[in-house]
């Protein structure tokens, strides 16, 4: 299961990459993407956006459709600030949901 905050600031981003890896988590489990200053289109060549620090390939995309993380996530639509998303067990949900609120998440989306 995936749990995705949204933050408004960096700030609030590393304290809850700090809190959530002196919770058990990994870096790997993580993604973190911005919100609200995607590009819309999709690029039909992966390479013109391979080298972006911000290309994050979706399991939504076809095999030649490119985009970010946040352009997957429809509820969040309009919306602006910087995603951080975690693959976690259902067991932790909980507590990971918990992280998220005290980091002040101002969405929280199930995935």
């Amino acid at each position: 299961m995936r749990l995705i905050a949204r933050m408004s600031d960096k700030r609030q981003v590393g304290f809850l990459v700090d809190t959530l890896r002196k919770g058990g988590f990994d870096r790997k489990d993580m993604i973190i993407s911005h919100l609200g200053d995607t590009d819309e289109r999709l690029l039909k060549d992966p390479e013109e956006v391979a080298d972006e620090i911000s290309f994050i390939k979706t399991e939504r995309d076809g095999l030649w459709e490119t985009g970010s993380f946040a352009q997957g996530i429809k509820e969040l639509k309009g919306k602006t600030g910087i995603l951080v998303a975690v693959n976690t067990p259902k067991l932790d949900a909980d507590r990971v949901r918990a992280m998220m609120e005290q980091s002040g998440a101002a969405d929280i989306i199930q995935d």
